[in-house]
């Protein structure tokens, strides 16, 4: 019992914080659950999140960061749309800049043609507005918050994005049409925006091919948005995901419970390539663990698990669950609704994959796949003289896991080990390439590039000249 006691008072400081109104809020059901494995699992759940079951993951996962609260009555109102300022806000928390943003002057004059409404009805949002603006989160056109206007999908995008420091990639792809049935919907403005919101895969269209980009975004809608583009953060920064089993965890004993995430631990990981790594991690780490939460230092010898590591911190954890461990070492990931085949076991490795060829008749192939959070992307394009085929969607991603799970990539091969076996994979003859690149990043955050261009057809051409020069000579 008191084993319980000390688990959730770590975890009300933890997520005692303040919500969308100003007020000190937090999920009203909270409380611990005892596991077969004698674990202890911290339960953080809104009375209503039943409403909105298949976001519960991201909403526990924003609301351990402390960027996602909810309302002083204790829920979350997952289907009720989010505000325009919501969505700053939680923009801004996202990015690390809440203590900015509480330290701003309430005194500061925006010059926004309703920036009395904000002062009236959303005083405590004004430092995260200023945040805003100040690192570039707004259009230089608009002259107006409307704070408590519903957020459209294609103005939650364009502010993710921006989130993440990419408009100039988004200017760049101003004039790329994207690929939804409803294209003409979306502001010119903010083509550009969205194409690299798809492409960071922070949004994506709905079964009809639609995006519908004036669609307001749910309280459980911008809790996955913002999950997904937590992950493009991390990478910014410079972290990586390692995924592996625990060899080695240990915690220095004594350290009082000060509420905050300091280091005051090892773990060893042997990765999928039978590298150990160690790292620094705190015991209060809150680690997934099937859409719940346990303390980092419940973590066990032999767990499977998926480590973001930041300037060899952990900072982020996941614990994957296995069926029989003992029989079955193949973990099972959320949000995927079935057990992992072995192909797919290979292919996760591999977090991104990239490959361009282009072959001497001209025909040429490009392959593209992502896996994020076990969540996975693909397009598949064949092109020759005569047709064009696309795969896009399951298709295309069964087709990619099969290819990976057959080649068997890893960091440690050369190039024209790489090379060989992806070419054998795909029927094609090297000595067909003329040029090909290859681009694939590893779930132990190392890479391989590889760019190849063959000249075999200009050597081809001077033997010809030297033989018809040979052929002059001799009349």
């Amino acid at each position: 019992m008191k084993k319980l006691r000390g688990l959730l008072s770590i975890l009300l400081a933890s997520i005692m914080v303040f919500g969308y109104s100003g007020q000190i809020t937090m999920a009203k059901d909270v409380r611990t659950k005892g596991l077969e494995d004698g674990r202890v699992q911290l339960v953080l759940e809104f009375e209503d999140i039943e409403e909105a079951e298949w976001a519960a993951g991201y909403i526990t996962k924003m609301q351990s960061k402390k960027v996602l609260h909810g309302f002083e009555d204790g829920t979350f109102r997952p289907n009720q749309p989010v505000t325009r300022v919501e969505a700053i806000v939680t923009a801004v928390r996202l990015m690390g800049l809440e203590a900015e943003a509480k330290s701003k002057s309430m005194e500061t004059q925006l010059h926004f043609k309703d920036a009395d409404q904000l002062d009236k009805r959303f005083p405590w949002a004004k430092g995260y507005v200023i945040v805003a603006l100040e690192h570039g989160l707004f259009d230089a056109s608009e002259d107006k918050i409307i704070p408590d206007k519903p957020a459209s999908r294609v103005w939650v995008s364009s502010l993710l994005v921006k989130s993440l420091g990419l408009q100039d990639e988004a200017l760049l792809q101003m004039t790329k049409i994207p690929d939804f049935n409803d294209a003409k919907a979306i502001p010119a403005g903010a083509v550009g925006y969205v194409n690299v919101a798809v492409s960071q895969g922070i949004v994506s269209g709905y079964p009809d091919g639609t995006f519908k980009p004036n669609k307001s975004v749910t309280h459980a809608e911008m809790a996955a948005l913002l999950d997904r583009t937590n992950d493009g953060l991390l990478q910014n920064q410079g972290a990586v995901s390692i995924s592996g089993t625990v060899k080695e965890i240990l915690f220095t004993t004594g350290v009082t419970d000060n509420g905050d995430n300091k280091a005051n631990g090892q773990i060893k990981i042997e990765t999928l390539n039978k590298e150990l790594s160690s790292y620094a991690i705190s015991s209060k780490l809150l680690v997934k663990h099937d859409k719940k939460f346990i303390l980092a230092n419940q973590l066990a010898v032999n767990d499977t698990v998926k480590l973001i590591v930041k300037d060899g911190q952990v900072v982020e954890a996941e614990l994957f669950i296995a069926k029989e461990a003992s029989k079955d070492e193949t973990p099972k990931t959320e949000p995927k609704p079935q057990q992992k085949s072995k192909q797919d076991q290979k292919a996760s490795a591999i977090t991104e994959f990239e490959f361009e060829v282009e072959l001497a008749g001209k025909d040429k192939m490009k392959l593209e796949y992502k896996s994020k959070k076990g969540t996975a992307q693909a397009e598949v394009e064949k092109a020759s003289k005569k047709n064009k085929e696309k795969l896009k969607g399951k298709q295309a991603i069964q087709y990619l896991e099969e290819l990976l799970a057959e080649v068997e990539l890893t960091d440690s091969m050369s190039s024209k080990e790489a090379v060989d076996k992806l070419l054998a994979a795909l029927d094609i003859n090297r000595d067909q390439v003329e040029e090909l690149e290859l681009e694939v990043r590893f779930s132990n955050g190392k890479q391989m590039k590889i760019e190849i261009e063959n000249d075999d057809d200009d050597d081809d051409n001077d033997d010809d000249d030297d033989n018809d020069d040979d052929d002059n000579d001799d009349d």
